[in-house]
């Protein structure tokens, strides 16, 4: 590309998005291309839908056939847009796991008594968790350790470099 930004490969950019569909909506409709690594909503200052999105897949195939088989269709009245995004530099820290400490509101609309898996304002219903990874322990000069601080985040490892 001349002079222009590199593909991220993995990481489907999604526009024109109805703005009441949440991460977890934007997840279960998505899934079917592949196992999704993180969805990320853009939002405003006050927390409302951008209508844009970005879908990381675990594999760079599973991107590529969701671009082929979305991009131009209809969802709840709007023609989404679909291409794989272009990487400005910051593809380490969107990838990065997020840590949420507070497990006591929900990330979607900040209400108290559930998490956003299965919140009310998810158009397409509640969904399943993802299953929790089992820690791995590792030996070090013969010591038994947590693999806490080697962990980075698992998908690093499956994303292509350029």
């Amino acid at each position: 590309m001349s002079g222009g930004l590199a593909p991220s490969k993995s990481t489907v950019y999604v526009s024109n998005l109805p703005f009441s569909l949440t991460n977890n909506d934007i997840h279960k409709i998505f899934e079917k291309h592949g196992k999704i690594a993180k969805v990320t909503v853009a939002r405003d200052s006050e927390r409302r839908s951008k209508g844009i999105a970005f879908i990381l897949y675990i594999k760079k195939e599973d991107a590529e056939n969701c671009v082929a088989e979305e991009n131009g269709r209809e969802l709840l009245g709007r023609t989404i847009k679909c291409s794989i995004a272009k990487d400005n530099g910051r593809a380490r820290e969107f990838i990065k796991r997020k840590e949420y400490t507070d497990k006591s509101t929900c990330y979607e609309c900040k209400e108290v008594g559930h998490l956003s898996y299965a919140c009310p304002k998810n158009a397409l219903g509640s969904r399943e968790p993802p299953k929790k990874k089992a820690k791995k322990k590792k030996k070090i000069d013969g010591e038994l350790l947590n693999d806490e601080d080697n962990e980075q985040d698992l998908h690093l490892s499956t994303m292509e470099t350029p």
